[in-house]
């Protein structure tokens, strides 16, 4: 006697498609969040990379981390903007704006042969130049950004724009405890994922959602505004890279890690009866102007500097 098989019925076929379709919602945002995970991993191996080359790079250059020979006067500005801190790859100094132009320091006989095309990430490329580090290594998987596409490195000086360098530096300019170098304190941020005001130069309001002051204690979710944008977005960031003076890179939450809770993408305010404030909010580097061009200048009354700001840019 032939046996009959039973087949599917429509709602057992769709009770199953349905069953498919709630583990897909479920697991796709775990799959997408250990996805990001993995470029946060390799985004960290990247800053760690370029801080180890920064110090085989010293260990040849009188224990300096790389800084572009300049003349004094090229960290002040022209037409009354200040020239480390402009819109990077639109105004001079910025990334790329004159990539084919050597940096010199200034000779014997005449002081205006110093650089006046500054720009921060000029000493990155330094160590691409040198061979100690790949364009690749200077982008973060988790931003977007792109590899440098130049083909003959040693002719340029600098990337071909702000979209081929995810990560910012110590500004290199000012008094030599403010210059990237070896025997910096430990606490120092040297290099991180490029800041969230290197694309927008409004005045942040310094507030949370529930419009009290921003604090140490605030938390992660209320400082995201103020993180880097390669990992989750402008406005979003859940935190960066960075990279410290004796070397380590670690991922941190909150900007507020340099030297004393320092605002590594901020520079202090010369107001002194504002101390925490000044070191914890900070005033964005594209509205510093010319008077400060450098971290810690005028900050602290009574002394041109201060060597407690680390200020990474872009």
């Amino acid at each position: 006697m032939r046996k009959k098989f039973r087949g599917f019925t429509l709602i057992e076929l769709l009770v199953v498609i349905a069953i498919i379709a709630l583990l897909i919602s479920i697991l796709l945002p775990s799959l997408s969040r250990a996805r990001e995970l993995s470029k946060r991993l390799v985004c960290g191996s990247n800053t760690k990379g370029i801080g180890t080359s920064c110090k085989i790079y010293a260990n040849d250059n009188n224990e300096r981390w790389p800084v572009p020979p300049f003349e004094a006067s090229a960290t002040r500005g022209t037409s009354g903007t200040g020239i480390i801190y402009t819109n990077p790859g639109t105004e001079p100094a910025g990334v790329g704006y004159v990539r084919n132009f050597p940096s010199t320091s200034a000779s014997a006989t005449n002081r205006a042969d110093g650089s006046l095309s500054l720009s921060v990430t000029r000493a990155f490329w330094m160590l691409v130049r040198s061979g100690d580090v790949t364009v690749k290594q200077f982008i973060c998987p988790s931003s977007g950004d792109q590899p440098d596409p130049t083909d003959n490195l040693d002719v340029y000086y600098d990337f071909t724009s702000i979209e081929n360098v995810s990560y910012g530096y110590q500004v290199p300019w000012g008094p030599r405890d403010t210059v990237p170098r070896e025997g910096m304190d430990n606490r120092a941020a040297m290099v991180a994922d490029r800041g969230p005001f290197s694309s927008n130069c409004n005045t942040p309001d310094w507030l949370d959602p529930a419009g009290i002051e921003l604090t140490q204690k605030s938390s992660p979710k209320d400082w995201r505004r103020f993180n880097s944008t390669n990992h989750g977005g402008n406005g979003n960031g859940e935190g960066q890279n960075v990279l410290f003076a004796d070397g380590h890179s670690s991922f941190e939450k909150k900007p507020i890690v340099g030297i004393d809770s320092d605002n590594i993408y901020t520079l202090q305010t010369p107001d002194w009866s504002l101390l925490r404030t000044n070191l914890i909010h900070g005033e964005p580097p594209c509205n510093a102007g010319v008077t400060n061009p450098y971290p810690g200048q005028q900050a602290l009354p009574g002394r041109a500097w201060t060597s407690t700001d680390s200020m990474i840019w872009p």
